[in-house]
């Protein structure tokens, strides 16, 4: 399984526990694995356990970077992208611009036309905010 490939499992999980948001992420995660036999990699497990265990300071993250728009208020496919990809980058050692690229390609496919330089914004300013990626970038 490649990366991009545990990216798209993970934003799959997380879009899930958007749209059931009352229920345990884990416990999403287990029937996942359970009932439709998904199974994450090593860097996939850390990918989503890296939103599961810093969910709030993500969504603050988030939120901050988006200006005029909450968590609360995005679409289901942008927000699982963001939490995905913020998550990635700064509680992993996957390069920033490496999450934001991977994020914009899962954006197209998966989300309208102008979710791509939403969530590129978005993620950029995290990144600069956190020292991920310098002015010049």
């Amino acid at each position: 399984m490649t990366r991009r490939d545990s990216r798209i499992l993970v934003f799959e999980l997380l879009y899930e526990c958007a749209l059931r948001s009352a229920e345990d992420p884990e416990t999403i995660l287990q029937c996942a694995e359970q009932i439709r036999d998904v199974k994450l990699n090593t860097f996939g497990k850390t990918v989503f356990d890296a939103w599961l265990h810093n969910a709030e300071q993500i969504d603050s993250e988030i939120t901050e970077s988006s200006k005029s728009w909450s968590v609360a208020r995005m679409n289901p496919v942008a927000k699982a992208i963001l939490r995905m990809s913020a998550g990635e980058m700064l509680y992993t050692d996957v390069p920033a611009k490496v999450a934001i690229n991977e994020a914009m390609e899962i954006a197209k496919v998966y989300d309208d036309g102008k979710s791509p330089a939403f969530i590129n914004g978005i993620l950029n300013d995290i990144g600069r905010r956190n020292g991920k990626i310098s002015e010049g970038e």
